[in-house]
């Protein structure tokens, strides 16, 4: 009996478990397992992004639109002070077409989080930067993240962390290195 036999056997799987055992009634030579991995990286994901939008437009502060606003906010914060980057540093460090970075940007700027300004470094250049009411207010928020994703972990042992940690970081420059 192996590991998805028994989670059929006792009702404990998650939807993933649903999906793959629907896929080996339906097609049972269709190798599929990937989807082990895969769709429960796709599925975690999509929960976790609902999971912090909505705490992202809680009302006390200033309320943050999305997630690619919100991490946006987190390159400017992690920079350090003058807490500033031109739209080039922003786009490499989001992975964002310049289209969707200009929509961020202006949606922020409008909402008091950023303003944006010559490069004192090269005139020609722009410079985004979080606003004094931007920081306050996202250093608190970004507080209250953190939490969440520690509350959200808190189900796994250290051990299982690190060892997601490091599967992951393996996938991820692999995906980066191809995207390239």
């Amino acid at each position: 009996m192996g590991r998805d036999d028994e989670i059929e056997a006792d009702g404990a799987g998650d939807s993933v478990d649903a999906m793959l055992a629907e896929w080996r009634s339906e097609w049972p030579e269709l190798d599929v397992s990937s989807s082990q991995v895969v769709a429960r990286l796709l599925r975690a994901a999509r929960l976790l992004e609902e999971r912090f939008a909505t705490q992202l437009r809680r009302p006390d502060g200033m309320p943050v639109a999305n997630v690619g606003d919100f991490d946006l906010l987190q390159a400017l914060r992690r920079g350090g002070p003058p807490y500033a980057l031109t739209p080039g540093q922003l786009r490499q460090a989001l992975i964002v077409s310049s289209a969707g970075l200009t929509g961020r940007l202006n949606r922020l700027e409008r909402e008091g989080w950023i303003e944006r300004g010559p490069s004192p470094v090269d005139g020609r250049s722009t410079l985004v930067s979080l606003t004094e009411e931007g920081r306050g207010s996202f250093d608190r928020l970004v507080e209250r993240h953190f939490a969440l994703e520690r509350d959200v972990l808190s189900v796994l042992e250290p051990e299982e962390r690190a060892g997601m940690a490091d599967a992951l970081r393996k996938l991820l420059v692999s995906l980066e290195e191809d995207a390239c």
